[in-house]
């Protein structure tokens, strides 16, 4: 049997494709081009579970002694919280996104043993992203993920409000 084949025939978990609107602009959808349709269109904005935990990514390589940086986190923190906090399995990238996607990962799997998470990473599946516009994201999340994240993220949500 050659390698294709092998392939071909693994079973895969049961995933489901997600446009995912990343400018943060979730009380904007007008921003969005008229023509661009999806049937599970996520807006970022709107997952504030995603922006915790790639601000927490963040903060662990940070020097508290120092002045912070302008920009406190980096592409591959919110990659990685992406896959953490979604259970994203397959990014829809262009192939120059691999060392970013190796490095989210690699943030991912050291926040999840922090933490006691489930961890798997994820994968690009090669895209043009010539029919999208700017700021959308397609990727295959896994939906029977660890809900252990958004429970960690909840309690940090919680311990930040009563301040």
């Amino acid at each position: 049997m050659n390698t294709l084949a092998k392939i071909q025939t693994i079973p895969t978990p049961n995933l489901r494709r997600f446009c995912l609107m990343t400018n943060g602009n979730g009380h904007r959808p007008d921003l969005l081009m008229d023509f661009f349709e999806h049937d599970n269109l996520l807006q970022e904005a709107m997952l504030p579970e995603i922006r915790t935990i790639a601000t927490l990514i963040a903060a662990q390589r940070h020097d508290f002694s120092q002045p912070s940086p302008t920009h406190f986190t980096e592409e591959a923190d919110w990659f990685a919280a992406r896959i953490l906090v979604l259970g994203v399995r397959f990014f829809h990238l262009e192939i120059c996104m691999l060392p970013t996607l190796r490095l989210a990962n690699q943030r991912a799997a050291a926040f999840a043993k922090q933490h006691g998470l489930a961890f798997q990473a994820a994968e690009i599946r090669a895209s043009l992203h010539s029919s999208r516009p700017a700021n959308m994201l397609l990727m295959e999340c896994d939906l029977m993920m660890d809900t252990k994240t958004v429970q960690l993220c909840n309690f940090i949500l919680r311990k930040d409000r009563k301040g």
